[in-house]
């Protein structure tokens, strides 16, 4: 029963979606042979010295429940070094070039925000998390000019194909936005007949308004592309176990039993101020139920009056929080598609919070309204942006064809006419 409205895909990475459509794509793999077997066919591909690198590693999928090593890597890779995203984009597995350009080795101290696995002797495994991970990805060579104007354009076409109208891009960087006007000046987005709405990093809004302010106001007076908000991550991720708990995972990263904070308190409060202060909402990731209390806390004792300050994600949410979202005008973005990747790795890590997560039915019953403070997204690249995988995740519970035992939270299940409103457009 989809809608004939069109949809909105409330949260994405357009140019990261693009780009990793020519990517090495690990989400199939169900072993650590395949997963090899896989990186193998794509170096034979691959010209000169360059990287391999891949996305949709679901280190929860695999048999072995492992990360490669570097070794089975380089091996596999035929001496290659490789740069291996977990789907999520939080943690990554890398061989020991580009650790090294990224200054990682076994002297230097984790980076702020990041966290590096490491040998009994101290060695890098490879592994690494949040800023670190950032870190290691920036040393990979960016794509020029015309390949992001190229994957935006590949991007969009896929969202339009699916449905969707309207697109929410969830950390739109300076290249990536210098692409889309010019994608809008030459009236490409009209052909493509998907509009854009721009959510800037924090740390860069400022910047990005003197860079582009007088193109992006040209461009919200056409109103095919606006800068709609701000961003920030407050939290990590359930699968690399840096989602910011308020209990501990039954099996966590040993230094963050709860998770990992990726922002302080302060940190948080600061955005809020910056984004009030220049008039745009704050869009903040905020996977775990901590993460989720501590945005509206700051929110609730700051008060900002620039509507639409939306938590992206929020996972799991304590009951004592649910009624806040609504009473504080605070949007709920979430990507309900996420529980079908996330069933092994909640069980595992969270057995005793199952019943908190994706808790639509009470966010619904505490006064939230299905696409205007309930929205629905994908994450892709984080998995694929095809809006049925989120109306049977958040209907059933469970992937369809599991036994309904296997439903996570069903008590929380909804409607499908419900779930379709939450994509459409307000």
């Amino acid at each position: 029963m989809k809608p004939t409205a069109p949809l909105r895909e409330a949260h994405a990475h357009i140019a990261p979606y693009g780009r990793s459509m020519s990517m090495l794509d690990l989400s199939r793999c169900s072993s650590i042979g395949e997963l090899l077997d896989a990186l193998e066919r794509h170096a034979s591909s691959l010209e000169g010295d360059a990287w391999a690198l891949g996305h949709g590693l679901r280190v929860e999928g695999l048999s072995e429940r492992r990360w490669p090593t570097q070794q089975e890597m380089l091996g596999a890779s035929g001496g290659r070094e490789c740069v291996l995203w977990l789907f999520d984009h939080h943690a990554l597995v890398a061989t020991g070039a580009p650790l090294r350009a990224a200054g990682i080795d076994k002297h230097a101290a984790d980076p702020e925000g990041g966290l590096v696995d490491r040998d009994p002797s101290g060695e890098p495994t490879g592994v690494v998390y949040e800023k670190a991970a950032k870190l290691v990805w920036s040393i990979v060579p960016e794509p020029g000019p015309e390949q992001i104007r190229l994957d935006i354009v590949t991007a969009l076409e896929k969202f339009a194909s699916m449905g969707f109208a309207e697109v929410h891009d969830l950390l739109s960087q300076p290249d990536a936005i210098d692409a889309l006007l010019d994608l809008h000046e030459t009236g490409e987005l009209d052909r493509i007949g998907v509009e854009v709405r721009l959510f800037a990093p924090i740390d860069d809004v400022r910047t990005i308004l003197g860079r582009f302010g007088d193109r992006i106001d040209r461009a919200a007076t056409a109103g095919r592309l606006r800068l709609a908000g701000t961003k920030l991550f407050a939290d990590g991720t359930l699968n690399g176990r840096t989602a910011l708990m308020l209990a501990d995972y039954a099996d966590p990263i040993p230094e963050h039993p709860r998770g990992m904070a990726v922002a302080s308190t302060r940190r948080i409060y600061e955005s809020i101020r910056t984004s009030e202060a220049i008039g745009l909402p704050l869009a903040t990731h905020a996977i775990g139920d901590g993460a989720v209390r501590a945005v509206l806390d700051a929110i609730e004792e700051l008060r900002p009056q620039t509507p639409g300050f939306r938590i992206e994600h929020a996972e799991l949410i304590d009951a004592a929080d649910i009624p806040r979202f609504a009473r504080l005008g605070v949007v709920c973005s979430v990507q309900p598609c996420h529980l079908l990747t996330d069933i092994e790795v909640l069980r595992r890590l969270l057995p005793n919070r199952l019943h908190r997560v994706l808790p639509l039915a009470d966010l619904l019953g505490a006064g939230l309204q299905p696409g205007r403070t309930l929205l629905f997204g994908s994450d892709a690249p984080i998995v694929r942006p095809d809006p049925q995988d989120s109306i049977d995740a958040a209907t059933l519970r469970r992937r369809p064809g599991m036994p309904e035992s296997e439903a996570i939270a069903p008590a929380q299940a909804i409607d499908e006419a419900t779930a379709w409103a939450c994509f459409a457009r307000g």
